[in-house]
């Protein structure tokens, strides 16, 4: 089942950035690790596709990497944030964003080299037969040679389950890879009770505080991730 697009659209009507992405240095660098992945197994795209795109902070880290960026929502007001982001601006590639549910588009079969489904199956749908849609859809619209990168916040203990959701599913793993942040948010829940502090706020923000709990993180191996990367190949 769908989140109801009421629940998103409220949310973004409602709060200037809901997941606050530019307030946590760790999710900054989440950011920055999506890209340098992308760069290293998929070097020449003419299409890429955010899915869930919200106000476009993901979407916008992608410019350059190909001529045509789409991203698509379910929240007509996330949109028209991440349009007025980029409509005008300085811009390498072209943006265009469409209100989609990712499990029907409209998009024609085998037209993106890259679809982009960041921190998205997992939180959107609450049965896997919808995830498993979402991933079917994604491999009709995406081109010979593509790649599907699906990325969720997770539970250690559910980490196996999701790869083999996926694994199952129409498109074919490439390579799975995990970002050491567990003890970024394990920090981030001490002290949220002290977040209208500035020192907290400045805390939170820092980077050099992210990638030292994020190397602290990396010594647990797996157990010290709390997302991790499937790199999936279209599946012929």
């Amino acid at each position: 089942m769908l989140k109801n697009e009421e629940f998103y659209e409220k949310k973004y009507k409602s709060e200037q950035e809901p997941w606050e992405y530019s307030k946590k240095g760790v999710e900054i660098l989440r950011l920055e690790f999506i890209v340098n992945l992308i760069v290293s197994f998929k070097k020449d795209s003419l299409r890429i596709l955010d899915v869930g795109c919200g106000t476009g902070h993901l979407t916008i880290q992608l410019d350059g990497l190909s001529a045509e960026i789409y991203g698509i929502d379910v929240s007509e007001t996330a949109l028209a944030k991440a349009d007025a982001r980029t409509s005008g601006k300085n811009f390498k590639s072209k943006f265009f964003f469409k209100k989609e549910n990712i499990c029907l588009t409209s998009f024609p079969e085998n037209y993106f080299d890259l679809i982009l489904l960041s921190d998205g199956i997992n939180e959107w749908f609450d049965d896997d037969g919808k995830r498993s849609e979402a991933l079917t859809e994604s491999n009709r619209i995406l081109a010979p040679g593509g790649y599907v990168l699906i990325s969720d916040y997770q539970k250690e203990s559910n980490f196996n389950n999701y790869i083999s959701l996926v694994s199952f599913s129409s498109v074919k793993i490439f390579r799975v890879v995990y970002f050491y942040d567990r003890l970024c948010y394990q920090f981030y829940s001490w002290f949220k009770a002290l977040e209208s502090l500035r020192i907290i706020q400045y805390l939170f923000k820092s980077r050099v505080v992210a990638k030292s709990l994020i190397f602290v993180s990396s010594l647990l191996g797996r157990k010290g991730a709390k997302h991790l990367f499937v790199v999936a190949e279209k599946k012929q």
